[in-house]
């Protein structure tokens, strides 16, 4: 008997202990890019790697809450989408967060300050986990995220696109790179079972997860996944997975990025570079640094720069004094990233797993 078929039928079927809402009705036949988006370490600068910073989050307000450097102008500008300056295509927008339901208030005062529409929230029941007595599930996240973005799918419309941001501080370029691999029809059933049990999910949860995706539509829906480099690990540590998965140092380089790939207008891009150099202090010079760095790795045209730069220069966004011409480089051109093939690292499927 295979491992996917000893919970196909359980007496009792096991749902992850999560709250969610979505508050978006879509259209019959509703496509276009949909954006969902980690919180902690990814859109708020939460402290959740010592006991301190822990304790604390439950007691903090709303005005309390610290950006991630860029993120409210850069989540407005994935809203705004490409529409001119003034206007709006309310491209979906969803979060999904390792917080507990009862931090829903403060986040949503937060995000109302911040001028961040939404279209829906999960986050996770960690007090059904604690009467349950499963205390290691409230720091393992591979089974929690991977359940919620597949809860969140089967609401969501097909033709939608999704672009995904996380961080490297927990394991999201994983679970965004399982999630798109089980949408794609890549990884179903005992191979789905035993991937998230090699990554340390736990039996009960990877036998729900499969469970989810069992007779699921396959469409290669995830177009991007974008990592927040927070806690400064190594881009090179990313290499594995697909080039769809872009590396950020800052939110400049992703919206250097989005843009490119047709997400976010020029506006937006002005914007969050305003927004590091007037609300975070940063310098016009950090910003070429940033954007060198990002071409350097592949992660951008040069040519996409240089278009951006003389208007970066016009708002005192750039030195005055540096040129940027994608001619003398020619080799630096938009990244390919393949439309499909496996998004989770070979390293990181069980040995025989194709």
């Amino acid at each position: 008997m295979g491992l996917f078929s000893r919970r196909s039928d359980p007496k009792e079927p096991y749902a992850y202990p999560l709250e969610r809402t979505n508050d978006r009705h879509f259209a019959d036949g509703w496509s276009g890019p949909l954006y969902v988006w980690d919180i902690d370490k990814t859109y708020l600068a939460t402290e959740i790697h010592s006991l301190a910073g822990l304790l604390a989050v439950p007691f903090e307000f709303a005005i309390d809450k610290r950006n991630v450097a860029g993120t409210a102008a850069l989540l407005r500008a994935l809203r705004r989408g490409r529409a001119t300056r003034g206007l709006t295509k309310s491209n979906p927008i969803y979060f999904v967060s390792a917080s507990p339901p009862q931090l829903r208030s403060v986040i949503q005062r937060k995000m109302l300050l911040d001028g961040v529409e939404f279209d829906g929230i999960t986050f996770k029941d960690q007090l059904t986990l604690v009467k349950r007595r499963q205390l290691g599930k409230l720091r393992e996240q591979i089974g929690y995220k991977v359940a919620a973005l597949l809860r969140n799918r089967q609401e969501l419309p097909w033709g939608a696109e999704e672009t995904l941001f996380g961080d490297d501080s927990e394991s999201d370029a994983l679970v965004y790179s399982i999630y798109g691999d089980v949408i794609a029809g890549r990884l179903r059933g005992d191979d789905l079972v035993e991937t998230l049990l090699h990554n340390g999910v736990g039996d009960e949860d990877a036998h729900y997860i499969a469970n989810l995706s069992d007779g699921m539509a396959t469409k290669e829906i995830v177009r991007g996944i974008y990592i927040n480099l927070e806690v400064r690990k190594n881009p090179q540590l990313f290499e594995g997975f697909s080039p769809r998965l872009v590396a950020c140092h800052d939110t400049f380089q992703a919206a250097l990025r989005l843009f490119e790939d047709g997400h976010i207008s020029q506006d937006g891009v002005l914007d969050v570079a305003e927004q590091l150099v007037v609300t975070y202090a940063r310098q016009p010079p950090s910003l070429l640094r940033s954007a060198a760095d990002l071409v350097s790795r592949g992660g951008v045209g040069l040519a996409t720069v240089a278009a951006l730069w003389d208007a970066l220069q016009e708002r005192e966004l750039a030195p005055d004094y540096f040129v940027v011409d994608a001619t003398r480089v020619p080799n630096h051109l938009p990244p390919e990233v393949p439309q499909s093939g496996w998004l989770t690292p070979e390293r990181l499927r069980p040995k025989g797993l194709a």
